[in-house]
């Protein structure tokens, strides 16, 4: 019962933030997808990490970390739009389409470690003050 429940809560976050994906880059107006991309990859990396780290040791249920991460942040970011967009861009604008996906791709690993940090230093408080 308990994977029918996880399926459920993946499909659910998943789709959410598909969803929120979506009305980022209509928000955006961006029709290469590059920068609303990069702005999900960047964001979703550090709040995949910082939900990670956090989650360690912490009250949250392992359904709802598996919701958020696997599910909503999940269907947020999107390396595979990010791969697409940089093929498709790159023969117009390949100066901008190479330095977004290094920002993509180094942006997202500094962003990682910052929300890794952060979650941490906030679990590490969380355990003090009990």
């Amino acid at each position: 019962m308990k994977i029918i429940r996880n399926i459920v809560v993946v499909f659910l976050g998943g789709a959410l933030g598909g969803m929120a994906r979506y009305g980022l880059n209509q928000l955006v107006g961006d029709p290469t997808n590059l920068v609303g991309t990069t702005i999900e990859n960047l964001s979703g990396s550090f709040l995949l990490a910082l939900l990670t780290a956090y989650a360690v040791d912490s009250d949250l249920s392992d359904t709802l970390v598996l919701g958020l991460g696997t599910g909503l942040i999940g269907g947020y970011t999107t390396f595979s739009t990010l791969m697409l967009a940089t093929v498709t861009n790159i023969d117009q604008a390949p100066s901008r389409t190479l330095g977004l996906l290094l920002v993509n791709l180094i942006g997202g690993a500094l962003l990682a470690g910052l929300g890794y940090y952060l979650g941490d230093r906030a679990t590490i408080q969380r355990e003090g003050s009990r």
